[in-house]
C-alpha cells in the first residue's frame, strides 16, 4: 500500500532539475531561479542565496557566518552538487520547508500538503 507514493517521489525525485552553483564576491542583481550562489570570498563565504523553489519568486538569503544565529552550512559534492543543511523553513509568504541534498530540493511532506490545500502549489 506505501509503494505507489514511493514511487511517485522517485519519479518525482529524478525527472527534478538540479539547481547550479555560482560563485561570487557579490550577490548578483538578477537572480536566476536554478542557481544557488555563494556569496563571499573563495575560503570565506558569508551567504548562499537563490529564489525561493516554490516558485513564489522570493528571495531566500541564508547565513553562512558561524557567529550568528541561525547559521547555514553547504557542501560540494564530487559530482558539483550541493547540499544545504539544516533545512530552510520561511515562516513568511508561501511558508516552504525543504532541504536541498545533490542539488535537488526535497520538500517535508506536511508542507506540500498544506501547500496544496491552500492553492500556493
Amino acid at each position: 500500500m506505501n509503494f505507489i507514493p514511493k514511487v511517485l517521489r522517485k519519479i518525482a525525485w529524478e525527472k527534478q532539475s538540479i539547481y547550479k552553483i555560482e560563485a561570487l564576491p557579490e550577490l548578483p542583481i538578477k537572480i536566476d531561479d536554478k542557481t544557488i550562489y555563494i556569496v563571499g570570498e573563495h575560503k570565506h563565504p558569508w551567504l548562499l542565496a537563490f529564489n525561493c523553489p516554490c516558485g513564489c519568486k522570493s528571495l531566500i538569503q541564508l547565513n553562512l557566518l558561524k557567529e550568528a544565529d541561525p547559521c547555514w552550512h553547504f557542501m560540494i559534492t564530487n559530482k558539483k552538487k550541493i547540499n544545504i543543511y539544516p533545512s530552510v523553513r520561511k515562516i513568511n509568504g508561501c511558508k516552504s520547508h525543504f532541504v536541498i541534498r545533490k542539488g535537488k530540493v526535497e520538500w517535508f511532506y506536511a508542507n506540500i500538503k498544506t501547500k496544496l490545500q491552500e492553492g500556493f502549489c
